[in-house]
């Protein structure tokens, strides 16, 4: 590999040489021509014909010979050197759009071959496809220098792959590359050489692209849809050329396609994670049927690290993988353990999404635009100057189904060595999706400057009610509500061509309150039982002189006092006192004991309220009041209360499999305990160290429930 990279430049300089001057045989037009099987856009085209570009929505200037600036965003000078626009022009079909095609490709080829930006195989290969799928457009009728000049061209920089692969680039831009090749392989199959190499490295490419699970190595779902659709065309131009199907190619083609199903909405666009954007629905789907003739939606994506839950109309789209691996990690996100949440064709809770500029690109990376907690001064992952990931959190995650409803168990140790502890989030999927529950929660950490942050699709209207928050779609109303501080707050929204303004709600943590400090008497009183005292007796004899002093000995100035002085208890022999320890249990009058059991059950209720038991959903035409009428309440200790960890997960360990873990973790916890005085008592997806440390503050519980149709 090193001595390819120190002869690169000899490569590249002798496969840029001009057949024309000679070297080898130039075909006058191409045996077999193409057809690009994607749609253009006619405004692009017709912006072109004015020596105008309109690229993600910005305008600029086409300059006559200028293929490059320094200026110019990577994303736009792909665009423009590689000529995929010419689909524009053919979309607008007009005789202007024709010549003005020719004009642009003839003012490229003319370039010296040193002088050409071909350095991307990708880029590269690109332009060959076009150049071949839109022939008939723009060179059919061209006269003969022009054709002998681009099928010259053709041969050159087909050559440059060859010379450049595979090397130069990695993952879905690698098969750009190699279609590139099979097209110039197709059009001049004299020159067997092409098809060989392409035979040759497409194996490659396609392991390193995709995982076992037919998931990308990126874990990025946009780039799923690039390469699915590279392989789409490649099979495309194969059946065209009647060439036999590598079997590796379409084995990739049949796991890619359920993958990237499996990773879009009911709306038909693709969730956003790790630099995705939503892609129009037509063209996702069009791409599918294209790439596969089966509607295999994926079930599970397991190494790839997306879950998929999905009930009723709702669909629950969760990251629950860490960062992809080394190599293919500068586009990864901090949003692990994040979620999407969609009803029917319309998204409510969303990621901010990606974008191509570079100061936008690097806060979208950050985990304040996901949908997931974050804490504002630090990241669950480091990156370097890069961008590649070089800290790593560990991820778990459990999920269990039942009778349609989704239990979800996930945690990540990525704050941990900065002070926040280990995060766990657990999710509830209701039978009928008609009810999304959750708990936030930092296990043994010492900072509580944290929130929970739920962006808000741009077509979400927000209502602030009594009991929380309603959210209005064009079909339902969804209400929101949370045990914790809640605000609604501005957000931005980059999933589609433009950004676009939203709105995000945000969930504070509260902190328990601090213990109130014990009266002195009942320090006292406690210290002289201890030592077998009668602390009453002592209290009256030292009291005595002081009240004979004033002559006034009041009841409402010892009612708050323990106990009320009575002159005939000092008789009482000390003996007899000693087996006073147990009055301080009884003390405590009637009314006392009342309070605590009415204070309990209505926590009890509110619990009940959130824990996501198997139950029916409430009615669609009734708003459930979780928080009994209170939007936000403060923390307040519980007693004998049931956690929602526990409730959440009751229904899980009827499973033969759960019963059977259930089984291995209490064994596990009978030895710790045989080998440590201190009990753990820890969910099983969490490390013992961060199990004996208990949440500095109390967990954020939220809830999500439809309202309305």
């Amino acid at each position: 590999m090193p001595l390819r990279r120190w002869t690169r430049t000899a490569r590249l300089a002798y496969a840029m040489r001009n057949p024309l001057g000679g070297f080898g045989r130039v075909p006058e037009g191409p045996a077999q021509t193409l057809r690009d099987p994607w749609p253009g856009d006619a405004i692009v085209g017709e912006k072109l014909v004015r020596n105008q570009t309109l690229f993600q929505g910005e305008l600029r200037n086409l300059q006559h010979r200028q293929w490059d600036h320094p200026a110019w965003p990577d994303a736009y000078r792909r665009w423009l050197q590689s000529f995929v626009w010419l689909r524009d022009l053919r979309e607008l079909g007009a005789e202007s759009a024709r010549i003005k095609a020719r004009s642009l490709v003839a003012t490229w080829i003319a370039m010296p071959a040193a002088d050409r930006p071909i350095s991307d195989p990708s880029i590269t290969g690109a332009r060959l496809a076009a150049w071949l799928s839109y022939y008939e457009f723009f060179a059919a009728a061209a006269d003969d220098g022009f054709r002998k000049s681009l099928m010259a061209a053709l041969m050159m920089e087909a050559r440059s792959i060859m010379a450049l692969m595979p090397e130069e680039v990695q993952g879905w831009h690698a098969l750009t590359a190699l279609k590139g090749l099979l097209a110039v392989a197709v059009a001049i199959p004299d020159q067997p050489e092409f098809l060989s190499r392409y035979l040759r490295l497409i194996d490659n490419a396609i392991s390193e692209q995709f995982l076992p699970d037919g998931g990308p190595v990126t874990r990025c779902p946009e780039d799923q849809f690039q390469a699915v659709r590279e392989l789409a065309e490649m099979l495309s131009i194969l059946q065209l050329a009647r060439l036999p199907l590598p079997t590796t190619l379409m084995e990739a083609a049949n796991r890619a396609a359920p993958a990237l199903r499996a990773m879009r909405h009911g709306d038909g666009g693709l969730m956003l994670f790790n630099g995705s954007a939503e892609q129009n629905p037509l063209l996702v789907e069009h791409v599918l049927n294209r790439a596969s003739r089966s509607r295999v939606l994926a079930a599970s994506l397991p190494e790839t690290g997306f879950l998929r839950l999905a009930s009723g109309r709702a669909l629950l789209l969760v990251d629950a993988g860490g960062p992809a691996a080394p190599g293919h990690d500068k586009t990864a996100h901090a949003g692990m353990l994040s979620f999407e949440f969609s009803s029917g064709r319309q998204r409510l809770i969303v990621n901010c999404g990606a974008s191509t500029q570079r100061g936008w690109a690097q806060a979208l990376r950050q985990a304040a635009a996901h949908s997931v907690l974050e804490f504002a001064d630090i990241s669950p992952m480091v990156v370097d100057a890069t961008g590649a990931v070089i800290k790593r959190p560990k991820i778990t995650r459990t999920h269990v189904t039942q009778d349609g409803a989704h239990w979800l168990q996930m945690t990540h140790d990525g704050y941990q060595p900065q002070g926040g502890g280990l995060y766990s989030r657990q999710l509830y999927l209701g039978k009928d999706g008609q009810t999304l529950r959750g708990e936030e929660t930092l296990h043994g950490g010492t900072r509580a400057d944290f929130c929970v942050r739920f962006h808000l699709h741009p077509e979400v209207m927000v209502e602030q009610v009594e009991n929380g928050f309603l959210l209005y779609t064009q079909e339902e109303s969804w209400l929101f509500q949370s045990d914790a501080h809640a605000s609604v707050e501005e957000s931005v929204y980059l999933g589609g061509p433009e950004r676009v303004a939203t709105l995000q709600i945000v969930l504070f943590p509260t902190l328990p309150p601090e213990p109130e400090p014990p009266l002195v008497e009942e320090e006292e009183s406690a210290a002289a039982v201890e030592n077998g005292e009668d602390a009453a007796t002592e209290h009256a004899v030292d009291s005595l002189p002081e009240a004979e002093d004033t002559g006034v000995l009041e009841p409402q100035d010892t009612a708050n006092d323990t106990p009320p002085f009575i002159p005939e208890e000092p008789s009482v022999p000390p003996q007899e006192d000693a087996s006073l320890p147990p009055l301080p249990e009884e003390e405590p009058l009637p009314p006392l004991q009342e309070e605590p059991a009415a204070e309990q059950s209505r926590l009890q209720e509110e619990e009940d309220e959130y824990a996501p038991i198997m139950r029916d959903p409430p009615p669609a035409d009734s708003v459930p009041s979780l928080l009994a009428g209170v939007a936000h309440l403060h923390y307040t200790p519980r007693q004998n209360t049931a956690s929602m960890a526990e409730s959440l997960f009751a229904e899980q360990n009827r499973t033969p499999a759960a019963e059977a873990a259930a089984a291995r973790q209490a064994r596990k916890a009978e030895a710790a305990r045989a080998s440590s005085a201190e009990p753990v008592s820890a969910p099983s997806s969490l490390t013992p160290q961060a199990a004996l440390q208990p949440p500095l503050c109390p967990p954020i519980r939220w809830a999500l429930s439809l309202v309305s149709e």
